[in-house]
């Protein structure tokens, strides 16, 4: 994949996350992008060969969701410990027994 293509894949990502949280302006897309980029740390971290520009359908949402999930408690987890919900850590189990294969 090129720099283009990436850079082209990462605006449709956001784009994505933004209509996902129902963000209507640009004032958080850099805090919008700072959640892309901790989730792909945490996704590369927990599934084998994970990689960002070349997600499975199920990756791709998974980082939708994660990214929604700490836009919407972002002020929740300065102060009580992180949870997901049932069915985001279900799908994240299961990138992480199969591998992530895509």
């Amino acid at each position: 994949m090129t720099d283009e293509e990436k850079k082209e894949f990462r605006e449709k990502l956001l784009e994505d996350c933004k209509t996902y949280n129902h963000i209507d302006y640009d004032d958080d897309e850099n805090l919008v992008e700072l959640f892309i980029d901790a989730t792909f740390e945490e996704l590369q971290e927990l599934i084998p060969n994970f990689d960002p520009y070349m997600m499975t359908a199920r990756q791709r949402l998974l980082t939708i969701v994660f990214v929604k999930d700490l836009y919407d408690n972002r002020e929740k987890y300065q102060k009580d410990t992180k949870t997901l919900a049932n069915a985001v850590s279900s799908m994240l189990l299961k990138e992480m027994y199969k591998g992530g294969q895509t």
